[in-house]
């Protein structure tokens, strides 16, 4: 009888280990799944990271174009408003005023 029940145990054991091999095998499938996820997430949030650093770039540049427009256009309100205080000095901008009618 002793040799009987070794035997159970011995089959109560190779059950228990097969059955932890098999949920060991499933976790691990479960975790593999997850890190394809985990990749795929990965690599959409690098394509949006580099669509938001080109978006900066072309920002940024646009920018520096609108700072150069100002600077102009700031350049030539100077002028004008020098040209006309000019013209003040001499008294021409009255003739110019009456010319323009004002």
């Amino acid at each position: 009888m002793a040799g009987n029940e070794a035997q159970k145990q011995l089959l109560t054991l190779i059950r228990g280990f097969a059955s932890e091999k098999s949920h060991g095998e499933k976790r691990v499938i479960s975790l593999k799944k997850r890190i394809e996820d985990l990749q795929s997430e990965l690599e959409a949030a690098n394509l949006e990271l580099e669509d938001a650093k080109r978006f900066k770039e072309t920002t940024e540049q646009e920018l520096k174009g609108l700072e150069v427009e100002l600077a102009v256009k700031e350049a030539s309100i100077q002028a004008l408003e020098k040209e006309i205080t000019n013209k003040m000095a001499r008294g021409l901008y009255s003739e110019t005023a009456v010319y323009m009618g004002k």
